[in-house]
């Protein structure tokens, strides 16, 4: 595959899952972060540019939705707090912290896509031993760190991540022992995709509080964290010729189960669990009387209305989807992607009334980047619709270990060197302390 071809499929992915990661940023927890994980194994498969990756097309990003969004459980606030402090310990901590935190997240995720395009089809035995293996490696791994050497990883939050970082190894040495190559090559660049990735964005987000103009720095992490992840994964594991699925009954429901899981129910569930209406319906006639509207109240009983129309549409994009996959219609690949991109953008907008609010000068609006990027994607889309080229089985059966965990050792140290730049004072009204245990909350820092 020549390297511009799969810089600009790698570069789809990035954005894909860099939009999806910010708008998650609004919703947190499990459920929000199935949405950047469903748009990761969307994405991969429409790049792919293969017929029999739209086949496998649903399965992937329902179980890369639930698989990232496990990842939701652990806590991970404080961790970035760490990696604003200002002084080495805390910050290297923070940094090494968030590598494992990203690194967790990432490697079950894109694991689990490559175990499900292994030409040896997995069984049965496999998809119930795998995840055995990885609870009892992270139990194990929680026991030691956390009963028996009492350390924990950001007090007074909760250890879960922890028992995550534990799990992923389990998970490596599993795919490691099995054989599963493919697997395995998605597992370590998920890992060092999003874990380098959550770091060296949590780098950026610091930079950021020194330029003139203001801007969340919660988001600028946030893409960066998905942009990163997505681009490292797609720029390794594509060129690999996808099986064909099985043609049959049950895997047909298993998909448009899958369909209306990642296109109808995310955005749904997201309306039910994350948007109380009587809450919202206050917080939006206070702000929307701010913003000087006569009927506030009616304009946001509109605004709420307009999301329970989204998630119509969320639904009526699954049928299409499930019509188009019935009748193999691959050159409609790209149409989930952009589909549930659009319907996240509109519910996530909504919520936070950015059709609304009087723009602001002299700032950088978050909201306005997302719809930036949501129209790269748009383009990218109509450029690389031609197929994919695929390469030689081998190339993947190969994972060099030594030279990634050389890269990914470097890459830590840089991002120490830009941290010792940019955290100072101003990174220091938002950080938090490992040693002494300090948040910024608690007033000027003991030193």
């Amino acid at each position: 595959m020549k390297p511009f071809d799969r810089g600009v499929r790698s570069l789809f992915v990035a954005l894909a899952v860099g939009l999806a990661w910010g708008i998650r940023g609004d919703f947190g927890h499990v459920l929000g972060a199935s949405f950047p994980g469903a748009m990761l194994g969307l994405s991969f498969a429409f790049v792919s540019g293969q017929r029999a990756m739209f086949r496998w097309m649903p399965v992937m990003a329902a179980a890369s939705a639930l698989a990232i969004g496990a990842g939701g459980m652990m806590s991970y606030g404080i961790l970035h707090g760490y990696a604003q402090s200002d002084t080495f310990i805390n910050y290297s901590y923070g940094f090494f912290t968030l590598i494992l935190e990203g690194g967790a997240w990432g490697t079950f995720g894109c694991g689990i896509l490559g175990l499900l395009l292994e030409h040896d089809r997995v069984k049965l035995r496999e998809w119930l031993t795998a995840p055995i293996v990885v609870v009892l490696s992270g139990c194990a791994f929680f026991l030691v760190v956390v009963r028996v050497c009492g350390f924990h990883i950001n007090p007074p939050r909760s250890d879960l991540s922890i028992a995550f970082a534990g799990g992923a190894i389990g998970w490596i040495a599993w795919l490691a022992f099995a054989k599963r190559h493919y697997g395995l090559r998605g597992a370590i660049l998920g890992y060092l995709g999003f874990g380098l990735g959550m770091a060296g964005a949590r780098l950026l987000a610091n930079a950021s509080v020194h330029q003139p103009f203001p801007v969340n720095h919660w988001n600028i992490m946030e893409v960066g964290a998905g942009f990163f992840g997505g681009l490292v994964f797609a720029w390794g594991m594509l060129g690999h010729k996808a099986p064909e699925a099985p043609r049959n009954l049950r895997f047909t429901i298993a998909s448009a189960s899958a369909a209306v899981y990642v296109m109808g129910l995310i955005p749904l569930l997201h309306r039910l669990l994350r948007i109380n209406p009587e809450k919202r319906l206050e917080e939006w006639v206070t702000a929307l009387s701010g913003y000087s509207y006569v009927d506030a109240e009616a304009v946001s009983q509109t605004v709420l209305a307009t999301i329970h129309a989204t998630c119509v549409l969320a639904f009526l994009g699954a049928l299409i989807w499930i019509l188009a996959f019935v009748q193999r219609k691959s050159h409609l690949s790209a149409f989930p992607v952009l589909y549930l991109g659009a319907v996240m953008l509109l519910i996530q907008n909504l919520n936070a009334l950015y059709f609304f609010y009087p723009r602001q000068e002299g700032t950088i609006n978050m909201h306005f980047v997302f719809w930036v990027l949501f129209g790269l994607m748009m383009v990218l889309a109509f450029v690389i619709q031609s197929k994919g080229e695929c390469l030689p089985d081998a190339d993947f059966e190969r994972v060099p270990w030594p030279r990634w965990a050389l890269t990914g050792a470097v890459v830590y140290v840089l991002i120490l060197a830009g941290a010792s730049i940019t955290n100072g004072e101003i990174t220091m009204r938002s950080a938090n302390t490992r040693w002494p245990v300090w948040a910024w909350t608690d007033g000027p820092f003991p030193r």
